[in-house]
């Protein structure tokens, strides 16, 4: 018999032994069912509630947990959420996605070192526009483009979410971006430091033209918003600069901020579970399926990258003027 314990007690074990009287054996789901019953209880929750936040956290309880052991803990408990559904249990519950094994995908990013990003951002910022670039007549091209880089690298923001941004967008004062074109519709607020609030207020100033309220922050000409390609431009000759011609993204500004991020908060955080969820907020997923990736990211990359992470870790924290990660 199933000792447990949780308000969920008598309803997991009506679950396993339903499960087994439709002829499977289930055995190997006690442990899950035990684990989730002990997490549950731990909690001090007593309603019975089956949330997001809830339930994605008991999936990232053990540091170090595989890919596998997670998928079958996600499918027993995503198979007991549809029980307690079927049967008007509870009205509502989140329902977990697929996990997906590493290998499943090609996700294999590019962790920029210090160094790196440095030279990138000087590059831009020093860029000659008298020289070569298809955009290179405009006066606030390289103002703008290289305070976008300067976003990107220290906040973790996608491309078009730091496009996308509006004037009113930007509360300086609280030092806070409110991104409102973001993937999957999944709007928030990100905060930044006084170090990038006087970087935005030095391009502000430095703009030759009046940026209305309602116009876009990021404008290389009087209402023409910098544009993908043009960020594009410059990157590529960025990393022609400094010999990577290959193999980096934009996008790895963002990856490489994750595993920043997740390393840190993992130095402040008893449970991984907590890391992830900061995380995910921050970064915008949609569940912690997207941002449970960075998990073995950060311990099977992390040994080839520790002199990068930790150079990247002391480059962050002067822009965020030594103010940790999830302050």
């Amino acid at each position: 018999m199933l000792d447990l314990k949780s308000p969920w007690a008598p309803y997991l074990k009506e679950f396993y032994e339903y499960k087994q009287s439709c002829g499977y054996k289930y055995n190997s789901a006690e442990s899950v069912i035990k684990q989730f019953d002990k997490y549950y209880d731990s909690l001090n929750i007593e309603e019975l509630k089956l949330t997001r936040d809830v339930i994605e956290p008991f999936l990232y309880l053990e540091e170090g947990i595989k890919i596998t052991t997670q998928r079958w803990k996600a499918s027993v408990i995503r198979q007991f959420t549809i029980y307690v559904l079927k049967n008007n249990i509870i009205d509502h519950a989140y329902k977990i996605q697929k996990i997906s094994l590493r290998g499943e995908d090609s996700f294999v990013p590019y962790i920029y070192s210090k160094d790196e990003l440095i030279k990138i951002v000087e590059y831009i910022s020093n860029y000659k526009t008298d020289k070569f670039g298809i955009f290179s007549l405009n006066l606030n091209t390289i103002n703008s483009v290289s305070t976008v880089f300067k976003v990107l690298i220290s906040t973790g923001l996608r491309l078009n979410e730091a496009l996308s941004l509006r004037v009113d967008d930007v509360d300086l004062e609280n030092k806070l971006f409110i991104i409102k074109e973001a993937k999957n519709n999944n709007e928030r607020i990100v905060p930044f430091s006084t170090t990038l609030k006087d970087e935005i207020l030095k391009y502000i100033g430095a703009t030759p033209f009046k940026i209305n309220y309602d116009d876009f922050l990021f404008q290389f000409k009087y209402g023409k918003k910098v544009s993908r390609s043009m960020c594009n431009v410059y990157f590529r000759k960025a990393l022609k600069s400094i010999g990577l011609t290959k193999g980096p993204r934009i996008h790895d500004f963002r990856h490489t901020y994750a595993v920043m991020a997740l390393t840190q908060l993992q130095h402040s955080e008893d449970n991984i579970n907590l890391s992830l969820t900061y995380l995910s907020d921050y970064l915008g997923h949609k569940s912690l399926k997207e941002t449970q990736k960075y998990i073995w990211i950060t311990s099977d990359l992390f040994n080839d990258a520790k002199d990068k992470m930790n150079e990247y870790t002391s480059f962050i924290k002067t822009i965020y003027d030594g103010e940790k990660y999830y302050d």
